[in-house]
């Protein structure tokens, strides 16, 4: 493949450094490109939009000078292919704007968090995805749900799957070699709000109460709910002191949903329990991850590897090798990279991509790309 020139335009968060963005999708993606010898320089639609204002936050007029601003940055750069990420400033209009002056370019939007519309913000998110495209060539979310996907008319565009990928120079952490982490168990979720655990709806504080009172041998740690928020390094240097990380998702009967807290455990060695509902047994096997179907497995699953260090240690491993061999940074930039440049084939990976590669034409028709 030849080098491409790439503007990836997505909250890199430089000036507000809360929160743990630089181990994000945008930084390991623009590190993947890079490894890969794109060429890829970046833009901050959200911070532009501050920038542009008078007083510092976000109004009509500023997004509207964003819009120009971004506009402008691509026809000088002449860019063969964009990125965006949640860049919600950036307009449709603006897109097609740059398509009519810069011939040929490839555009694709990723999105990270959860397209159920029954969920919180699933409605939202939903809508931001769908404002672009009509303009954009591939739109990818970190949901492989077919029903869930359809909702973005996989007839007339290209939508599917993008894995939340690891860094070797961001996860890089080997828990599993701690003879003595400070914590068993990890769960870091909103004390108020509901997600699926055990086929039913529970605030994160019922969770963390549950489990104190069913494992009660086990040292936790639940930030948000008994414990400060967790933010940046902080973050990263707890997750290598804690064995273990239970990994709930808002929804787990959605196909292969997961936040990047996924990536960062088993990115940094962590034994990560997951639910079976999810479907990342289809790409993970029982040896490698603490699988649990039910409330009362997942405390058989806590307890058993409590008991068992060793056992705990080793099945850690095998996950952090299988999670960095599957879904690295260059793997999963690769992937990206190969649909812009025109090169792509579904069989070169080993999970799903493209709704359309995987149902086939027949089923879904072939979706032309670009506007």
């Amino acid at each position: 493949m030849k080098a491409m020139k790439i503007v990836h335009c997505t909250y890199f968060k430089t000036l507000r450094l809360r929160g743990c963005f630089w181990a994000g999708m945008a930084y390991k993606l623009n590190n993947g490109l890079a490894r890969l010898g794109h060429q890829t320089v970046c833009y901050n639609d959200r911070e532009a939009a501050r920038a542009l204002a008078l007083f510092g936050t976000k109004t009509p007029w500023s997004v509207r000078k964003t819009n120009d601003n971004f506009y402008h940055y691509c026809l000088d750069f002449r860019p063969d292919a964009i990125i965006l990420g949640h860049a919600d400033i950036i307009t449709a209009e603006t897109l097609l704007k740059i398509r009519d002056k810069v011939p040929g370019v490839k555009i694709l939007q990723w999105n990270v968090d959860c397209i159920n519309p029954y969920t919180d913000w699933g409605e939202h998110n939903i809508g931001n995805i769908k404002s672009k495209l009509d303009a954009v060539d591939f739109s990818l979310t970190t949901t492989a749900d077919r029903k869930l996907l359809r909702q973005f008319d996989p007839i007339r565009h290209n939508v599917g799957f993008i894995p939340n990928p690891v860094d070797k120079g961001i996860e890089d952490g080997q828990t599993f070699a701690n003879p003595a982490p400070m914590y068993d168990l990890l769960f870091a979720a909103s004390p108020v709000k509901l997600r699926e655990f055990g086929g039913k709806m529970a605030y994160g504080r019922e969770i963390a109460e549950f489990l104190q009172r069913r494992a009660p041998e086990n040292r936790f740690l639940f930030p948000r709910i008994s414990s400060p928020m967790l933010n940046g390094t902080v973050y990263f240097d707890t997750l290598k002191q804690a064995s273990g990380v239970l990994n709930l998702s808002l929804s787990n009967h959605d196909y292969l949903y997961s936040s990047d807290r996924m990536a960062h455990a088993m990115g940094n060695g962590c034994l990560t329990y997951i639910d079976r509902h999810t479907g990342f047994g289809d790409l993970f096997d029982e040896d490698e991850a603490g699988f649990f179907s039910s409330a009362e497995e997942l405390i058989e699953q806590i307890e058993r590897f409590r008991k068992f260090p060793a056992e705990r240690a080793k099945t850690a491993e095998r996950g952090w090798r299988h999670y960095h061999a599957l879904f690295n940074e260059t793997a999963v930039a690769g992937y990206v990279a190969a649909l812009l440049g025109g090169n792509f084939n579904a069989a070169d990976y080993p999970f799903p991509t493209l709704l359309q590669a995987e149902t086939g034409a027949a089923e879904t028709g072939a979706a032309e790309t670009g506007a």
